[in-house]
């Protein structure tokens, strides 16, 4: 068997044979979609709020602005549960101001979804006595920086339950994926999922900090969980349909660079020659896709040459 067959063998078993802890084991049956969302009035230039049930919010990054990742807020009885990533200060404020259209209830808690290290100019402007939570690797990229935090940081190590009031928002730590320490979190009343940047819709995505083949498996965890409705980083809400069709174009991907590692291209050749012809109209590809080859064959040959 050649080196490129035990190589997608390889993937493959890990992909369909390794088992992830998920709400529930049974194959979740479809529902009907909810009911469409409710125009609302913007009061900040970052995001457009779209509604996806009584008490949470997708914050739809707007083509063109600041923001360029989206976000979620959930309002609860007691307090509101916001979640993101790259959050500079004006995307903040930009967030805060369109919760506070909607409630006048304290934002108790920030889900910090990951964090690219060296990046200090996101992340770090959380206004004063703001929680931040996230995963302990984000912690640790977090931490590493030359800049520090001045905001409370909290984290963890799988998971965490928060109860902001008549709603339950779950977080997992998925460990490597699009980072080394990236956070999904569900609302199970409601059956929506925020995948942040584990998941592009009609986009290429960003992959310069990213774990290929836990890539895969977490785009796997996210399909098992069933949601109804995820908020995917770059794009429009969307289902598992759209999980699937982005980890297709990830597989296609990642087999087409497994290719060229087997011919023995180096990186400086397999940029050279490196196509997707049937993937080229997708958002970010002239502008993404040699940085994302870059990252893909550093980690790939690193992890299956022999």
């Amino acid at each position: 068997m050649s080196l490129m067959w035990r190589i997608l063998l390889t993937i493959i078993i890990i992909i369909h044979s390794t088992t992830i802890v998920v709400l529930s084991s049974e194959k979740v049956e479809k529902k009907p979609a909810v009911e469409p969302a409710v125009a609302v009035v913007s009061v900040q230039g970052s995001f457009l709020i779209e509604p996806l049930a009584p008490s949470v919010f997708a914050a739809i990054a707007k083509s063109g602005s600041q923001a360029t990742t989206n976000a979620l807020f959930v309002i609860g009885s007691d307090y509101v549960v916001a979640a993101g990533a790259h959050m500079t200060k004006p995307v903040i404020d930009d967030l805060y101001k369109a919760i506070a259209a909607r409630t006048k209830k304290p934002i108790r808690y920030f889900v910090l979804a990951h964090h690219h290290t060296g990046y200090t100019y996101v992340d770090f402007d959380f206004p004063p006595g703001q929680d931040v939570l996230m995963s302990w690797q984000t912690w640790k990229n977090i931490d590493a920086e030359i800049r520090k935090p001045d905001y409370s940081s909290l984290f963890f190590n799988e998971g965490l339950t928060l109860k902001p009031g008549g709603v339950s928002v779950v977080l997992t730590n998925i460990g490597k994926g699009h980072t080394n320490g990236d956070i999904v979190v569900f609302i199970p009343e409601a059956e929506v999922l925020f995948a942040s940047d584990l998941l592009y819709v009609n986009s290429v995505g960003y992959m310069g900090s990213g774990y290929m083949t836990d890539w895969l498996l977490a785009l796997d965890f996210l399909e098992q969980i069933g949601a109804r409705q995820i908020v995917p980083g770059y794009g429009p809400v969307s289902n598992t349909e759209d999980v699937y069709v982005f980890g297709q174009f990830f597989r296609d991907f990642l087999t087409a660079v497994l290719q060229h590692i087997e011919r023995g291209d180096t990186l400086e050749q397999t940029l050279a020659s490196f196509d997707l012809p049937q993937y080229r109209k997708m958002d970010g590809y002239e502008q993404l896709i040699k940085l994302n080859l870059k990252r893909a064959y550093d980690d790939l040959n690193n992890n299956f040459s022999p």
